[in-house]
């Protein structure tokens, strides 16, 4: 018998293979793709387990900028078991078979494993001892090497990413600043003013500036505010054009948007915004009139065949009749060439669907007969003159428009508007220079004025205007109001937040808590210093409420009803009536279809409506058609100006005069430097009481 002599590392070397014999009991021999999100195999594609390894290795290392492509494969061993698994391939992720193998039983190995695969119950921990037994042969052996290699390839492409995206970050800047540097000199955002990162009010202005560019015969209402940390603009107007179009050209100044995922507000100025400004939320509102109403009948008569007949509970294709009215008014817009549907050109189909309220257009002159014919090419007729006045300095400023012809007649010495509109229309009129005039230029009755442009009709009597003529512009002195009333509110909101901040300073060198120490040396400063922060906190309580109160008042301007100075408060109260009458109408119509419909107290009350409606037309009317006050006496002017009675005094007024001015609703104005009451039927009759009261000329 013979023995064979070994050495002790012969002897470790045999005992690991026969470790290694007894724990692999099968190799993978062939792996089947049923699909994958990668284009290296096409589906039910075979191929050998070296092969496949192999591929799935390159796959993996050129997908190493993030994610990862799923990949379903079914491997076949030696032994004739099978395993399905779905892998995902990338260089941070799975590198292959073996790779994915390894990765779950070194996760077995932890603590953490050890719970999952024993909560998951025997399969999983059936499914380990089978991977356990896997010889992957030279692919195991490499993983190490594999993954050392994946991770530098997940290095080298985060760099870069890295620099292509600080290229991409430089290009973006470069091309945002050549944009601001283009819109701060384009010839198109001229009529805008260039205020950055201003506030809302700066970027209202800016937005009503488009407004008028855009629509210049729509009036809009433009209004800021503040509310926190955010800032708006709700822009609103009757008729029009559409939701959607002004949408479109306002909208730019809008500066983000709020993600309602996160519960932020996320910042994306333009270069658009960098140079005009803009608000972090901006909302549109169109009022309808009675007019869009019957253009939105019109429609629905023409596009359903049905008319709509005013019954609220009316349907038309199974919709309620209102829904189709607001549907179509959205989609009908007014401009000054016509109506528009849906962005196109439209007519109604018959003139019994023209609203009152037609888009402004071309008038035709009337027929005449052969003698108005001769007459009219014997002399030229012009357009009826409109007057505007202003005082600057010690005299007046007038411009007289007539037709495409501008008159500007400037430094005219007059006591009051009326006064200076007959100057100006008699210096316009007059055709002969003076005899004191050598050089023949234009007569100088009053003071040096401007040299007007064109002549016009010879021999006319300057017009006397009407009390509507002096009405001004109602929309500029809401719009001023609201602005003041809104720079107060943001005032008042600025002093209460400095409040605040001095009340947190004081409190800053206080340790909370911190009990006044009698008889210490910091006693009355402590004392103090808590009398300071009551003082500061309730000025800032106070500040506050009156930001809130000035805030509600700003937002209530013009919203209180239809103001006897405005020049359009007839046609809004004839529009109005309009839609109390159509309203009546329906009513009677509903309860001669079927009785109680509507009840008695219903028309009853809707009735009184319209007698007060017409009531008021008619006071109105008699208002605006009067000629306006002009008055002088001893040391005192009366006239009429911008929609208001204003009262001027040579000086201070006496006690008593002040006295007489204050009973009769007058008001100190030191804007104006006058006593003023706005123009209404009943200040018209104290103003006419007053002058009697009031010293008379000697």
């Amino acid at each position: 018998m013979s023995a064979t002599i070994i050495t002790m590392e012969e002897f470790k070397t045999a005992a690991q293979q026969a470790e290694l014999a007894a724990r692999f009991v099968r190799r993978p021999v062939s792996m089947q793709v049923l699909w994958s999100e990668s284009d290296a195999w096409a589906a039910d594609q075979l191929l050998s387990f070296g092969e496949f390894e192999a591929q799935a290795l390159a796959v993996a290392m050129a997908h190493a900028a993030g994610g990862y492509l799923k990949t379903k494969i079914t491997v076949t061993f030696d032994d004739g078991k099978t395993y399905t698994a779905r892998i995902d391939l990338a260089a941070g992720d799975e590198l292959c078979f073996a790779h994915h193998c390894a990765a779950m039983l070194r996760h077995y190995e932890t603590a953490e494993g050890r719970e999952y695969y024993g909560s998951m119950g025997p399969d999983a921990l059936a499914l380990i001892e089978f991977v356990q037994g896997v010889d992957f042969g030279r692919a195991g052996q490499l993983i190490d090497e594999m993954e050392q290699t994946a991770a530098l390839a997940v290095t080298l492409a985060k760099e870069q990413a890295a620099a292509q995206a600080a290229a991409n970050e430089q290009a973006a800047k470069q091309a945002f600043n050549a944009d601001i540097e283009r819109l701060a000199s384009a010839q198109e955002y001229a009529h805008l003013t260039r205020i950055g990162r201003a506030g809302a009010k700066e970027v209202a202005k800016n937005i009503r500036a488009d407004l008028k560019k855009a629509w210049p015969a729509v009036k809009f209402s433009v209004r800021c505010e503040r509310g926190g940390w955010s800032s708006s603009v709700r822009v609103s107007w009757t008729d029009g054009p559409t939701v959607a179009e002004v949408d479109a050209l306002v909208n730019r100044y809008e500066g983000g948007r709020f993600n309602g995922m996160t519960d932020c507000y996320e910042h994306n100025a333009s270069p658009f915004n960098e140079v005009f400004g803009y608000v972090d939320y901006l909302f549109t509102s169109r009022d309808r009139s009675p007019a869009l109403d019957t253009l939105a009948k019109a429609v629905i008569l023409q596009e359903t065949g049905v008319a709509v007949t005013g019954d609220e509970n009316q349907l038309i294709e199974g919709e309620f009749a209102l829904t189709l009215m607001h549907r179509a008014c959205y989609r009908i817009g007014i401009t000054h060439t016509g109506y528009q549907l849906d962005g196109q050109p439209w007519t109604p189909a018959s003139e019994s669907e023209q609203p009152d309220m037609a888009p402004v257009t071309q008038l035709q002159p009337a027929p005449v007969d052969a003698a108005q014919t001769d007459a009219l090419q014997a002399a030229s007729i012009e357009p009826k003159p409109t007057f505007r006045a202003h005082r600057v300095a010690d005299g007046w400023t007038v411009s007289i428009s007539q037709g495409d012809q501008l008159h500007r007649f400037e430094g005219l010495q007059a006591h009051s508007f009326a006064e200076a509109c007959r100057v100006a229309w008699a210096l316009l009129m007059q055709t002969t220079p003076p005899d004191d005039d050598p050089d023949g230029g234009q007569p100088l009755p009053v003071a040096p004025v401007a040299e007007p442009v064109n002549q016009t009709m010879q021999g006319a009597e300057a017009p006397t205007p009407t009390r509507a003529a002096l009405l001004g512009d109602y929309q500029g002195r809401v719009e001023a109001k609201r602005e003041r009333l809104e720079g107060r509110a943001g005032k008042a909101q600025d002093e209460s937040a400095g409040r605040h901040a001095a009340v947190r300073s004081i409190l800053s060198w206080i340790v909370p808590g911190q009990p006044i120490l009698v008889g210490h040396h910091s006693e009355r400063r402590h004392r103090r210093d808590l009398a300071r922060v009551d003082h500061h906190m309730g000025q800032a309580v106070a500040l506050a409420r009156k930001a809130e109160h000035l805030a509600q008042r700003a937002e209530a301007i013009g919203q209180g009803g239809i103001a006897s100075d405005d020049p359009d408060a007839l046609a809004q109260l004839q529009g109005k009536l309009a839609k109390r009458e159509a309203r009546q109408q329906a009513m009677k119509d509903a309860n001669r279809a079927k009785r109680s419909t509507y009840q008695a107290w219903q028309l009853s009350n809707n009735g009184a409506e319209i007698r007060r409606l017409r009531q008021r037309i008619e006071q109105l009317r008699a208002l605006h058609s009067a000629a306006p006050i002009e008055q002088a006496g001893q040391g005192w002017r009366m006239f009429e100006d911008d929609g208001r009675i204003q009262i001027h005094f040579d000086g201070k007024p006496a006690a008593a005069l002040r006295q007489l001015c204050k009973g009769a609703g007058f008001v100190w104005s030191p804007s104006r430097c006058a006593w003023v009451r706005k123009v209404t039927a009943r200040a018209v009759r104290e103003a006419r009481r007053l002058v009697g009261a009031l010293p008379a000329e000697d």
